[in-house]
């Protein structure tokens, strides 16, 4: 567990930080935002995280968001489905979205380690497909590769940082 602290304190030292207008810096996520899971309801950081919902990684990260009160007091999650080819994962992403209650789902799944889905008969229908297919692509577009991955959004800051350094999507805008 020290790890994982240790880890996500790396993410923190060594992010990149961005100068800019607080308006601008979230318009390029417009785009993807109709599909966020959102953890938490505070205002310091609005955090976008793109999660595999098999990567222990993931799973810790969601887990300790999701179990610690001040955590989602302060800030608001903003969680993304993004699979890691070498999970397969893509059926439970599928089944997530389609779910009637995502957020429940994505839970039972990454907190209780529920991977016992019977997918013979589930077929992910066109709007499921969408989603991850959007997503994929914005996600494309900022080379992400790891899970999670993170981009914070400081409200009172008004800075961006990420967990990779410079998005390319984000160089433009921040430009100063």
């Amino acid at each position: 567990m020290k790890l994982f602290y240790i880890i996500l304190l790396c993410f923190n030292l060594f992010a990149s930080e961005y100068k800019t207008d607080e308006n601008t810096s979230l318009n390029f996520l417009n785009s993807i935002s109709k599909y966020e899971i959102n953890i938490g309801s505070g205002s310091d950081s609005d955090i976008y995280v793109f999660v595999d919902p098999l990567c222990s990684l993931s799973q810790k990260y969601i887990t300790k968001i999701f179990e610690d009160k001040l955590l989602k007091s302060k800030n608001t999650y903003h969680i993304f489905l993004l699979e890691l080819p070498r999970f397969e994962s893509i059926e439970f992403i599928q089944y997530i979205y389609q779910s009637e209650n995502p957020k429940s789902t994505l839970l039972d799944i990454m907190l209780n380690n529920n991977t016992f889905i019977d997918f013979d008969e589930f077929e992910a229908n066109e709007k499921t497909l969408q989603i991850i297919d959007d997503i994929s692509k914005f996600a494309k577009s900022l080379n992400i590769k790891l899970r999670p991955y993170f981009i914070f959004f400081d409200r009172d800051a008004k800075f961006c940082r990420d967990s990779e350094g410079v998005a390319p999507c984000l160089a433009n805008e921040f430009n100063e």
